[in-house]
Order: structure tokens, then sequence, then C-alpha cells
């Protein structure tokens, strides 16, 4: 494979611990970062099927090069698939729109309210948005980013707890956050996790597998074998699940993701 390589360095960088290698390999841009984390993380990020590869400060360049080689069969194959999925303009949340709740589709309806404050309900099936006429898209998106909110807390906490508990783990804290590559995240030294409020669009299975994933990093906090081993114990299921969330379709493609 031939590969030709543009560093690109941030204003305080001191050397290329600091700043980003945008690599080239058969045609295809990857963008290498360096970052505070302990294991290699390589995604294929949508509508553009970007190669992203995060290393940690300490990895030799050679080896990060090893790894992308390794790995380039996946690349082409994920790079393929993110490309021909279907793609969604962003919703404008107006009547007729069909949104997502935990895997289903309910189609929105909007309705004009002047006095009260604003509401989403889920009635009969329906979505229904209530707000003032003059709110603006941005409005009726955080409205109904909040309302998700509120209808991921409760599942998120009954499944942190059940399997917190299943696993013998002392008690973590969590809280959801809009993110824009990951499903979740853990920060095992503090027992914190972080979960995506885009999770409220997809299975509830799925979210059990993204919790599962996270309590896991308390014990191994790397993606390697001892860690796909604790989660075939733990989860029998989980590449399917796996499978199954990067597989969703959702409006927002921010958190759509493959990775490795």
């Amino acid at each position: 494979m031939q590969s030709e390589r543009a560093e690109i360095y941030t204003g305080n960088a001191q050397g290329i611990l600091a700043g980003k290698i945008m690599t080239i390999i058969n045609g295809i841009e990857i963008e290498v970062e360096r970052k505070l984390i302990r294991s290699i993380r390589l995604s294929i990020k949508p509508p553009d099927a970007r190669v992203h590869l995060s290393i940690p400060f300490y990895l030799p360049e050679r080896e990060a090069e090893t790894f992308l080689l390794r790995q380039w069969d996946w690349i082409c194959r994920t790079r393929e698939k993110v490309l021909n999925m279907p793609r969604f303009g962003q919703p404008e949340y107006i009547s007729g729109e069909e949104h997502l709740l935990f895997g289903q589709r309910y189609r929105l309806q909007t309705e004009p309210v002047t006095s009260g404050s604003n509401s989403v309900t889920l009635l009969d099936g329906v979505l229904v948005m209530r707000c003032r006429p003059a709110a603006t898209r941005e409005n009726r998106q955080a409205l109904l980013r909040e309302w998700y909110r509120e209808q991921l807390q409760p599942v998120l906490g009954m499944l942190v707890e059940e399997w917190r508990k299943r696993l013998g783990e002392a008690p973590v804290t969590w809280r959801i956050r809009l993110m824009r590559s990951e499903w979740g995240s853990c920060t095992a030294r503090k027992r914190h996790l972080l979960f995506n409020l885009d999770l409220a669009r997809v299975p509830v299975e799925c979210i059990e597998y993204v919790v599962v994933h996270e309590l896991t990093h308390l014990a191994v906090q790397n993606h390697g074998p001892a860690f796909q081993a604790l989660m075939t114990q733990r989860l029998p299921n989980w590449k399917n699940l796996r499978k199954q969330l990067n597989d969703s379709i959702i409006w927002n493609t921010r958190s759509k993701q493959s990775e490795c």
C-alpha cells in the first residue's frame, strides 16, 4: 500500500504529540489524532465515511500504521457500508415527520398554544408537540430533546442499577449528554459513565448493550481480547446488539458511527 502524509499541528504543538496527522492510504484520507487515552480507537463516521484514528500519546507512529494496515479490510468494508446508508435530511420538527422512540417510529403532530408551557406528549401513538406559534426550529428541536431526556433517564437508571448489582460493581455516577461520535463513555478512575442522548431513539436492548459495555470498561479500559471475552461472558449476544445499534437509522447522524 502506498501512503502519503500531511502533518497538521495545533497552535501550541510540540512535534506530532500535540497535533494531527492526515495520512492518505490508497486514496483514502485518514485523520490520526493523539489523545489522552489508553488504547487505539478506529471509527468510520457518516455521512462521508471519514476514517478517524485516535491513538495514545506514547504510541509510536509505526505501530499506528501497522494497526491501520491490519484493519484495512475492515476499513474498506465499513466505508462502503456507511456510504451506502440511506440518507435523511435534517428534521424541521413539524407535523407529518416521523421520529423514533426506543426503536419505534411515531408521527409528529405540532399544535399551537397561546398560554401555558410548551410540551411533548405521546398520545395514541402520535407525538404531540404543543408550542407557541413563534417557536423556531431550534426551539422545537430543544423541546423534543428535553422530552427524549425525560424518557431515557428512567430506562438508563434501571439498567445501570440492575447490571451494576448483577456484576458486583460498587455504585457509579452517570449522566446523559448529546455526544458527537460515541454511544457512551467510561471514566474508570472516577467511576463515571456518559450516555448519548440519541440512545432514546434506539431499541431498549441496544441501550442495555451500551450500559454493559461501559460498565465492563470499569474492569478493562480497552477493547482488546480480555474486554471482548468479558463482554461475551456477560452478554453473549453483544456483537449482534452492537451491529443492530450501528445499523439503526436515526434522524441525527451525529452519533451514528462504526467503531472497531
